[in-house]
């Protein structure tokens, strides 16, 4: 009877391996994700070649990939270079990812795998705060001086209001240059994340202390994605991914990290 049993057990589990294999899922491969290589606390901030790393998307990856029996490669790199690297193929998924109609063509949202919901807001030197409106009406802020890090997606709201009524400089290639700016007086007003304040921690010390996000305009920018790459990643593979993810979201330990990074607010 012993023995009847554990000929059953492996039967299934060879079954249980062959559908996975079918599937395109291999079990204990490489999962390489790219991420931007900056400091996006709380959601997600990477070290050197990215084994030091941490966050709320990280640490939810890595906890999906430990239930899969995937091993997580993160990959830092400026974020022009993630997002090509994730339209040719050379990473499976890219983490923090807005979605638009430009970047669908090459990577597949899944609702299942949004991260977070994120906002934008306006921020001003502290001792200048007294100066600007609390408005929603982004037209308001038209008279400043205002400046945007480029290549970030900064919401419906954001876009129209640069083609409306703002004069904006787009120059900043990060966040960091774009607080140093704001910092040194050349502008008046901080187009950002509303979370910028907290990532920028460690680049910028004192940040806090100096800058403050006006109260009013909390503009929704989206859903924030893994973004998977349709040339690297078989459908298999992301619906294994997606599965798992379903199933930790269900679990103490997720409601645990949820804690952990005060992200309640944040998820849609």
């Amino acid at each position: 009877m012993r023995h009847s049993k554990a000929v059953q057990a492996c039967v299934c589990l060879l079954r249980l391996l062959t559908g996975l294999c079918a599937s395109g899922v291999a079990l204990g491969q490489d999962f390489v994700v790219a991420v931007e290589e900056s400091d996006n606390h709380p959601f997600e901030y990477v070290q050197g070649d990215g084994k030091a790393h941490g966050g709320f998307h990280l640490e939810e990856i890595d906890q999906v990939a430990t239930r899969l029996g995937w091993h997580v490669i993160y990959k830092p790199m400026p974020w022009q270079r993630a997002l090509r690297s994730l339209q040719l193929g050379q990473v499976d998924a890219l983490s923090y990812l807005a979605r638009t109609a430009e970047r669908e063509r090459y990577a597949v949202f899944l609702p299942a795998a949004i991260q977070h919901r994120q906002y934008a807001g306006l921020f001003v030197r502290r001792n200048q705060q007294q100066r600007f409106p609390d408005s929603h009406d982004p037209c308001r802020y038209a008279g400043f001086r205002m400046a945007a890090a480029s290549n970030y997606f900064y919401g419906q709201t954001v876009q129209d209001a640069m083609q409306k009524c703002w004069k904006i400089d787009m120059d900043a290639s990060s966040k960091e240059e774009l607080f140093s700016k704001l910092l040194a007086g050349r502008i008046d007003i901080a187009v950002a994340y509303g979370t910028s304040l907290q990532s920028l921690e460690v680049a910028i010390p004192g940040l806090s202390s100096q800058v403050v996000a006006l109260r009013q305009p909390h503009w929704l920018i989206g859903d924030f994605y893994l973004g998977f790459s349709r040339k690297a990643m078989p459908t298999g593979r992301i619906d294994a991914y997606v599965d798992a993810l379903r199933r930790y979201r269900q679990s103490a330990a997720y409601q645990q990290l949820v804690q952990k990074y005060n992200m309640k607010s944040f998820l849609p």
